[in-house]
């Protein structure tokens, strides 16, 4: 859901109290970061509908009652399947959106793959209109064909009961798979309104298949607050938010890392930790929750917990790796001229009961937005291990490269790049590379086998001048050869991203396309073929107009 963009000059959804990376022009002058005062956000939620004022309309409308403009997506595929039309709003007669896509790969059968994103196919008529739900996308034929399945119990559209049933929506969705096709679903679920004050309420969850992803038990709790157990509302002022995932294959223990936003009394930010939680029973009971980052208290300098954007990988050994954005300070004020944000990996050797942090480099974050583009966007880190060579690859997007003014440091132009770093103990960090075109890369995602590395993100090199997006990847054998690898066009055609999601700005000028989604993501089967996952914009070429719809595609690395 990402409550805030914590880092950097993100600013969305009600920014923070914490460092502003600034620009890297600036960064390199020496220039003081700044302290963000508590701002709402000006645009919309990103599982929140377009406004139901029927003067406005989103871009999806004026496709209806014409042929879609796009031509067989093939080799691309769609994985929605069973999607409904949205009934209100200014995204009437559209197809449902689809967007914040996750996938995992069956260690044992590469044919069984399981994907999920935000899915806004179900009607909420306590709300009166469509919100996000939990869908999981399955196949069993190497993701030529799909089943959507609703994650049940999650909320009021879902089926939730107890305090389920106070929960409007639910998304930001994680998959992985642990041994004997067993398959681990996490989300966040939220509700839209705090009505004795203090904080939406919000619960991390987790549900279970034990048959490849076909059929999925009831939500397990790992944390929730804002809601009584018979579901009336409480007031909280803790905000959990995108959880991420990671499973042991050997046995039934897995974790689930999240953000945990945590206010004072009179919602004051005070701190957005990186938390976690252990289950060694396949998910059945979580234990307490664990902190990552270091405390305020008695803080001398270093890594601080205004986190967000974990990302967690377990060795074969069982150790824990989480990579995450922070911000490095001097002082918990982060006003100093040295302090920054970074991708940092903590690890731990006692599945998640302490850990040792590691700086991998500066995060150079992004402006609110791309060059010329309405959607949000972020610089989290996505982390993969080698379970071959025992190697870890983290990556993020960031603006290291963009063109800001020097005086002001406003942005002029972004040129947004993959930064990707490897480990061989996740204590000592490759030197970054900077792999990318000359245009905007961002969202990427990383995954690793047998010694392949193959990263994905979306691109603007196929549309330059425009505002059309693709998406790409790039892959080598060994992180180091990535620097030389070709950018390997995936999706057949440029799409424009404003298809859905309006915001209206305080002059009531409309603005098209605001949320395309926080993340894309890639996996990677034992017959090395990787299966990126993608918020594509074509909708079903000959069967609906253009909107939304989870995409992927099965790419052969070797031969």
């Amino acid at each position: 859901m990402r409550r805030s963009a914590v880092l950097g000059v993100i600013g969305l959804i009600g920014s923070l109290a914490l460092v502003t990376m600034g620009t890297p022009a600036a960064t390199a002058a020496g220039t003081t970061a700044v302290h963000n005062p508590l701002l709402k956000d000006v645009l919309a939620e990103e599982e929140e509908p377009d406004p139901d004022d029927p003067t406005q309309s989103a871009l999806c409308q004026s496709y209806l009652g014409h042929p879609n403009p796009y031509g067989n997506p093939a080799p691309n595929v769609d994985q929605i399947v069973g999607d409904t039309v949205v009934p209100v709003g200014s995204q009437k007669g559209c197809s449902a959106a689809q967007n914040e896509t996750t996938i995992a790969v069956n260690p044992r059968n590469p044919n069984n793959i399981v994907a999920g994103a935000n899915d806004y196919r179900l009607f909420n008529s306590r709300e009166g209109r469509n919100d996000s739900s939990s869908f999981a996308y399955t196949s069993f034929n190497g993701g030529r064909t799909w089943t959507n399945v609703v994650i049940p119990g999650l909320t009021f559209a879902a089926g939730g009961t107890g305090a389920f049933s106070w929960f409007d929506g639910s998304g930001d969705p994680v998959v992985a798979f642990g041994p004997n096709n067993t398959v681990y679903f996490a989300s966040i679920v939220f509700s839209r309104s705090a009505p004795l004050g203090g904080q939406d309420a919000t619960a991390i969850v987790v549900n279970v298949s034990h048959d490849g992803g076909l059929h999925w038990g009831g939500p397990h709790v790992i944390a929730m607050d804002g809601v009584n157990a018979d579901g009336t509302p409480a007031v909280t002022h803790i905000f959990n938010d995108k959880p991420w995932m990671a499973a042991d294959p050997s046995n039934g223990r897995v974790y689930v890392s999240w953000t945990k936003f945590t206010y004072d009394t009179d919602d004051n930010y005070l701190e957005s930790p990186i938390m976690v939680s252990a289950s060694v029973d396949f998910g059945a009971h979580f234990g307490a929750p664990v902190r990552i980052p270091p405390s305020l208290t008695g803080f001398h300098g270093g890594i601080t917990p205004y986190d967000q954007g974990s990302n967690p990988q377990v060795g074969n050994d069982g150790q824990l790796y989480v990579a995450y954005e922070a911000s490095v300070c001097a002082t918990a004020a982060c006003d100093a001229a040295g302090d920054r944000d970074a991708t940092v990996v903590a690890t731990s050797t006692d599945h998640g009961r302490t850990f040792r942090h590691a700086i991998v480099d500066t995060n150079y974050d992004f402006p609110d937005t791309l060059s010329g583009e309405n959607f949000r966007l972020n610089s989290y880190p996505q982390l993969a291990y080698d379970r071959v060579n025992e190697k870890l690859t983290v990556v993020w997007s960031d603006d290291r490269n963009g063109l800001y003014d020097a005086t002001t440091g406003a942005s002029v132009k972004t040129n947004g790049d993959n930064v990707v770093s490897s480990s061989g103990n996740g204590k000592s960090w490759s030197r970054p590379l900077v792999i990318g075109t000359p245009q905007d890369e961002f969202f990427s995602a990383v995954a690793a086998r047998d010694g392949e590395v193959a990263i994905t993100s979306y691109t603007r090199h196929y549309d330059r001048n425009g505002i059309d997006l693709d998406y790409a990847y790039w892959a080598a054998s060994g992180t180091r050869s990535l620097s030389r690898a070709a950018t390997q066009r995936i999706t057949t055609a440029s799409e424009n991203p404003q298809v859905q999601f309006l915001a209206v700005n305080p002059d009531g000028t409309e603005v098209q396309g605001v949320f395309i989604g926080d993340y894309s993501a890639v996996a990677i089967g034992n017959d090395l073929r990787i299966h990126p996952c993608w918020t594509d914009f074509r909708g079903r070429p000959g069967v609906n107009t253009p909107n939304q719809d989870a995409y992927t595609q099965s790419i052969q690395l070797r031969h």
